[in-house]
């Protein structure tokens, strides 16, 4: 019994077992037949979306060829003008012709026959590719496919005056000078753009002439100078003769500067070249420090004049013996009897020298220093004359210390325009005004006139009267002969100022200067020349050159009263 019990279980265990795997066989390919379904729904599903993807690309290519917006391309930034006084733009006044051109075959042709080599090339090969282009031409051009029209430069290599008006960098803000001091007033994010229709791969639609976005004309905004332009080329021309130096022509009636000019001048579209120059081109001399000489002795002859000395006299015999040491005249074997009038007129150190020690420091150190010399003197807004230096008040009680700064040496320094200042001052009652270069500003439309500073009083008008007598006799009969005018009479004073420093050959460097007025006995214009390197032209020479000139343009044919 219990035998047959177990064959029976045996049997419907091994039923069951064979039933369990045709389930599990059964399930399996179920499985895999799902899987390659699967596989092959996905397969066909991405093909559909590749097949889609493919059409819709051309789809959008075609319509992308088709798609048109505006390609715009900088032609010039527009800055602010600077003027001179008579509103003749300096800068912004000389235009060039730009033409954009679209690539037409009639276009093609006509811009070729405008361009060098070089140009030629370049343009064509943005042309052959259906892309728009912008080029400078001579001429305009009539042409479909191509719109030409005048741009302005605001500054180039021939920009009058450039050290006073300075030049901008690669992003349109001011560097140096007006452009620099003014440069809120004159920059602008605008510009003059070249306008085309393209499609969607920036090719230019044939048919669709291009077009200029802003106003290309000058723009109105801006600066006002004093510069009088045709007296300042001429100043410019003449300044050329000296290897470096400077020329401030100022109206001896108010202050204001008409030309300033520095030499070596230097290229605007080439500035590194000029900064690796070891003559120094980027300097403005007008602005820089100098010593100064015998131009400064009208300053001592002034003080003399209201300290009680105008009628004192000293035979020159070529050296003055001061303390333990000789101090010498330029001319070493003397002038003989001197007086004021005559020490002037032959700048005879010694009668200086004397003079000064008997009238004390104080009186000299006081003139000068109504000069303005050891300080800044602004000229316009954020710009300059550097600062010179006065010997310490002290120091004058030592007579060899006294005796140097009579003649203008010793711890003298100056800027041209505060040496410019005494002149003024001699020109005119005895008191001037500061030097001054802008006369307004123009924004919106609206001037900003500037109001002239209050004159600093330097002398007497008696004082002033007097010494322009006496410096017609520097130019008449003096060592300022070279200074002499042909059309006109003038007045001033020579100067050869030690420096202390020598070249490689062991000769010593100094400053030579003339500064003078004209007419002589009415006078118009204040000049000081200055050449801080040797050249073959005196600054006595340029001075009259430049009173020639400006009587040239300003008096030919107009009587004036001298």
């Amino acid at each position: 019994m219990r035998s047959l019990f177990c064959i029976y279980n045996l049997q419907v265990t091994n039923n069951t077992y064979g039933d369990f795997m045709k389930r599990k066989n059964s399930i399996n390919f179920f499985a895999k037949r799902s899987a390659l379904c699967f596989i092959l729904i996905v397969s066909l599903f991405l093909s559909a979306v590749l097949r889609v993807s493919i059409i819709s690309m051309g789809k959008y290519n075609e319509a992308n060829s088709n798609y048109t917006t505006y390609k715009k391309i900088n032609v010039s930034r527009l800055r602010g003008t600077i003027y001179d006084c008579n509103m003749v733009p300096i800068t912004n006044s000389k235009a060039k012709l730009i033409a954009a051109v679209s690539a037409t075959p009639n276009a093609i042709i006509a811009i070729s026959s405008q361009l060098d080599s070089k140009s030629r090339k370049d343009v064509l090969d943005e042309l052959k590719k259906n892309f728009p282009v912008v080029c400078t031409v001579d001429n305009p051009i009539k042409c479909d496919g191509i719109t030409t029209t005048q741009v302005y430069n605001n500054s180039d290599n021939n920009l009058p005056a450039c050290h006073i008006i300075g030049y901008t960098d690669s992003t349109g803000h001011g560097v140096t000078g007006l452009q620099r001091a003014y440069d809120d007033l004159l920059y602008s994010e605008e510009w003059v753009k070249a306008v085309f229709e393209v499609n969607g791969k920036g090719q230019a639609l044939r048919g669709i002439k291009p077009f200029f976005e802003n106003n290309t004309s000058v723009v109105n905004d801006g600066v006002v100078t004093t510069i009088d332009i045709n007296i300042q080329k001429a100043v410019d021309e003449i300044c050329t003769q000296l290897n470096s130096g400077c020329v401030v022509v100022a109206d001896a009636k108010n202050g204001k500067i008409r030309a300033l000019s520095s030499a070596p001048t230097f290229e605007i579209n080439n500035l590194a070249q000029s900064l690796n120059k070891s003559n120094s081109p980027m300097i403005n001399r007008a602005l820089s420090v100098f010593n100064v000489g015998s131009v400064f002795k009208p300053c001592v002859a002034a003080a003399a004049i209201e300290g009680g000395f105008s009628y004192h006299r000293f035979n020159c015999e070529g050296k003055l013996k001061i303390l333990d040491r000789d101090f010498r005249c330029h001319k070493l074997t003397g002038h003989g009897e001197m007086n004021l009038c005559d020490s002037l007129a032959q700048s005879c150190n010694c009668f200086f020298y004397d003079v000064a020690i008997k009238m004390g420091g104080k009186k000299i150190y006081n003139k000068a220093s109504s000069l303005s010399i050891s300080s800044d003197i602004y000229i316009a807004d954020n710009l300059y004359a550097k600062k010179g230096s006065l010997p310490i008040t002290e120091s004058l009680e030592n007579q060899g210390t006294l005796a140097n700064f009579s003649i203008g040496q010793g711890n003298l320094t100056a800027s041209p325009i505060a040496v410019l200042n005494l002149y003024l001052a001699i020109a005119g009652d005895g008191s001037y005004r500061l030097p001054s270069i802008v006369e307004m500003t123009i924004k919106n439309g609206k001037k900003n006139e500037y109001i002239l500073q209050n004159p600093t009083r330097v002398m007497s008008e008696s004082t002033a009267k007097t010494l322009r007598e006496y410096l017609k006799s520097v130019i008449t009969e003096g060592t300022g002969e070279e200074a002499k005018p042909q059309f006109v009479s003038a007045a001033g004073k020579t100067s050869t100022a030690q420096t202390g420093r020598y070249y490689e050959n062991g000769q010593e460097i100094t400053n030579s200067w003339f500064c003078g007025f004209f007419p002589a006995d009415n006078p118009q214009y204040v000049v000081v020349a200055m050449s801080d390197s040797h050249s073959n032209v005196s600054t006595a020479s340029i001075f009259a050159q430049i009173a020639d000139s400006i009587y040239e343009l300003k008096y030919k044919n107009v009587e004036i009263e001298d």
